[in-house]
């Protein structure tokens, strides 16, 4: 075993092997061993994953100085774990650091991750004024919806992208997402009706039937490893409602640096705490019977019969 093998060196060698992995893994694999390498490259291998400088590193601030979302920490303890489990395949770390290591990385353990909702609460203050130069005014109104939304619900965009027109209620007093039913407050109302406004023109420039999600496009874009094309009107990934709202903030930035911290995870830390504060039952949650009970089980036997 290299006693004298530094965490740099190590990170090198794992990341040799991430070719056989999925690229969405490989990518995060190889963003969060890298922080590791950057943060303490240099120092032994051994007293790194076998001291607390490992569950510092959890919580560190990102390369951008801001705080790691839970996100963030849950994947540099999955990165971190692999390192662990090649570096003692590869005989670089002993059996007991190595179970001090993965100790340390277990995900109960993992600490959880404080935010400060004032630059949120200023965001939604500064989005209720007049839109940033450089902003186009239907990028501007989805923002303003946006995260009006993310205040109210508490969602991440993972759920928040899936949203259809119809999970939206007519008076848009309510939204439901996966089977939960969030209550929206006057100021969201408003916003969401002035994108839909703006949402209506962005889908007529389409070809054939508009798309049915309640986030589309306000330009269109290219994809940066396919090349395919997204045209103005189509729907709008996760992804690309955090990019926006990223690119929306950088603007907001100009006019007051206090906004420079703020994520969409410091937007969502200001929905209420509670699921009585926010959620009402959703209607399809109670009528649809749960297959895993005997009414669901024959539900979906007599459905099976029929399509046979």
């Amino acid at each position: 075993m290299a006693r004298d093998m530094t965490v740099g060196e190590a990170v090198g060698r794992c990341l040799t092997t991430l070719g056989d992995r999925h690229p969405g893994t490989a990518r995060a694999y190889r963003w969060a061993l890298t922080d590791l390498a950057r943060s303490v490259g240099d120092d032994p291998l051994d007293d790194v994953l076998g001291g607390p400088v490992l569950a510092l590193w959890l919580v560190s601030p990102t390369g951008s100085g801001r705080e790691p979302s839970a996100a963030s920490v849950r994947q540099r303890a999955t990165a971190a774990r692999s390192l662990v489990r090649f570096a003692l395949e590869s005989r670089l770390l002993g059996a007991a650091t190595a179970d001090t290591a993965l100790a340390a990385l277990q995900r109960p353990a993992t600490p959880p991750v404080a935010r400060d909702t004032a630059p949120a609460r200023l965001l939604l203050a500064r989005a209720a004024g007049r839109r940033p130069h450089g902003v186009s005014w239907p990028v501007w109104v989805r923002f303003r919806a946006h995260v009006l939304v993310l205040a109210d619900t508490g969602v991440t965009e993972r759920h928040l992208g899936r949203a259809l027109l119809t999970d939206l209620a007519d008076d848009r007093t309510t939204l439901r997402l996966d089977d939960v039913t969030h209550r929206l407050g006057d100021a969201t109302r408003h916003a969401l009706t002035s994108w839909l406004t703006v949402r209506q023109d962005l889908v007529a420039t389409l070809q054939g039937s508009p798309p049915p999600q309640l986030w589309v496009r306000a330009h269109p874009s290219v994809h940066p490893r396919t090349g395919a094309v997204a045209a103005v009107g189509m729907p709008i990934t996760a992804r690309g409602l955090r990019k926006a709202f990223s690119d929306v903030v950088v603007a907001l930035v100009d006019g007051d640096p206090r906004l420079a911290s703020c994520t969409v995870a410091h937007v969502r830390a200001l929905a209420p705490g509670t699921q009585e504060g926010r959620t009402v039952p959703s209607p399809r949650a109670r009528t649809e019977p749960s297959r895993t009970s005997p009414g669901g089980a024959e539900e979906a036997g007599r459905g099976r019969r029929r399509r046979s």
